[in-house]
């Protein structure tokens, strides 16, 4: 369920835009990514097994307080379930031009045919159903696009150097936050607290590295397969690429794991809403609130999906809604990972911290980046971004995260 929720058309868009611009030079990204992602999910996870309360209750604990409790609880709610409708307008868009690629089917009859499929799946209430199901899809997704990746001509030199050595072409510093922002989604910790629920820690830790992993090996074959491109950067003139290259067997892969990465995300989104609410506002399965959000989450991506916006901007402007809430819960984890009351014998050791901080600060800047964004659009402001910019952003996320270090290890001491 890891996979498929942070495995979505965000994903593939940001990759193979990121491999046609600049080839593998980026690939160093998905590996921080991986790191960052894998410590953030064991964090929330280990919250949920180690004080059996939920990510969201644990959230709320910390900042325990009679006055602020429910309304901390309801803008938590509400951002994750905005953030998860503003995903699922792409999903659906994404899972459409999947199919687009390869098939002149009707877009509005597509779309209500995914939201459809969804719906039904969603409607069972049956976790272990919905879980198995993306399981398959995400697997046959993965072996497609991995398939594709070993077909292309790739020098080890570029892939090894690609990997190991950080570097940020100019003009590249935006999409190397949107890398990361695309693997480190706000919802997927919610997620990741709800599928730790009873299981061993071992277990939990082993599953999940797996998980991000194989998401992880997967949005690395994107970039490989967006490396091929010449041209302006579109879905088909990503399959022209690969037909070129590889056959036209390639085209039909691709376009099935953009679809599938659409599917699974469209099931996963809404879902993880509906979870949101029961690890904030503690609402059962069985509510009707439960599944009266989910429906709405589905909706929008219909919406969207009938009215046939073009799907590129839609995907990539879902991309900056996760930078906002997601620096907080970087925050959040991190302090309640710190709480001896809450944690007990599984409280944070000064390692664990030094590189969550350190994510908390990437974070950060990503979360920043996205609020500059979006003040440029509500302003009507060409959005141009400077890398003098980026450095007074990267240099205020450092001082709030040295603040939040100092802070914590003067309480804890």
């Amino acid at each position: 369920m890891i996979s498929a929720a942070f495995i979505g058309p965000g994903t593939v868009t940001t990759a193979t835009n990121a491999g046609a611009q600049y080839g593998l030079t980026l690939l160093w990204t998905i590996m921080f990514a991986i790191l960052a992602c894998i410590i953030l999910q064991e964090g929330a996870a280990r919250i949920s097994i180690a004080a059996n309360l939920s990510l969201g209750q644990a959230i709320i604990k910390q900042f325990n307080s009679q006055q602020k409790t429910m309304s901390l609880a309801m803008a938590l709610t509400i951002a994750v379930v905005l953030g998860c409708a503003a995903y699922e307008a792409g999903n659906i868009l994404g899972a459409v031009s999947g199919i687009a690629l390869t098939t002149n089917i009707n877009t509005p009859i597509t779309s209500a045919g995914i939201v459809l499929i969804a719906g039904i799946l969603l409607y069972t209430n049956r976790f272990s159903l919905i879980t198995n199901f993306l399981a398959i899809i995400i697997g046959i997704m993965g072996l497609s696009l991995l398939g594709v990746a070993l077909m292309l001509d790739i020098g080890s030199v570029d892939l090894i150097s690609g990997m190991a050595i950080p570097k940020i072409p100019t003009g590249a510093e935006l999409l190397t936050l949107g890398l990361i922002g695309t693997t480190v989604v706000p919802y997927n910790l919610f997620l990741g607290s709800r599928l730790a629920k009873s299981q061993e820690m071992k277990r939990m830790r082993q599953g999940l590295s797996l998980s991000v992993i194989l998401g992880g090996l997967i949005t690395i074959s994107l970039i490989l397969i967006g490396s091929k491109v010449n041209g302006p950067f579109s879905f088909a003139n990503v399959a022209q690429a690969l037909s070129t290259v590889t056959g036209p067997w390639a085209t039909y892969f691709f376009a099935f794991g953009l679809f599938a990465a659409g599917l699974t995300s469209a099931i996963t989104a809404p879902w993880a809403a509906s979870i949101t609410l029961t690890s904030t506002l503690n609402v059962k399965s069985s509510n009707k609130s439960f599944r009266l959000t989910w429906i709405l989450v589905l909706l929008t991506g219909l919406v969207f999906g009938v009215s046939q916006v073009k799907p590129i901007p839609i995907i990539i402007l879902a991309q900056a809604v996760n930078g906002i809430l997601l620096p907080f819960l970087a925050i959040a984890i991190f302090l309640v990972l710190n709480n001896k009351e809450i944690m007990q014998a599984y409280v944070n050791k000064w390692l664990g911290n030094v590189v969550l901080l350190f994510i908390v600060w990437i974070t950060g800047i990503l979360g920043l980046l996205n609020v500059v964004k979006a003040t440029y659009s509500t302003l009507d402001i060409e959005q141009t971004i400077s890398n003098s910019m980026l450095l007074t952003l990267a240099l205020v996320s450092l001082l709030i995260t040295v603040g939040l270090g100092y802070r914590t290890i003067r309480q804890t001491d």
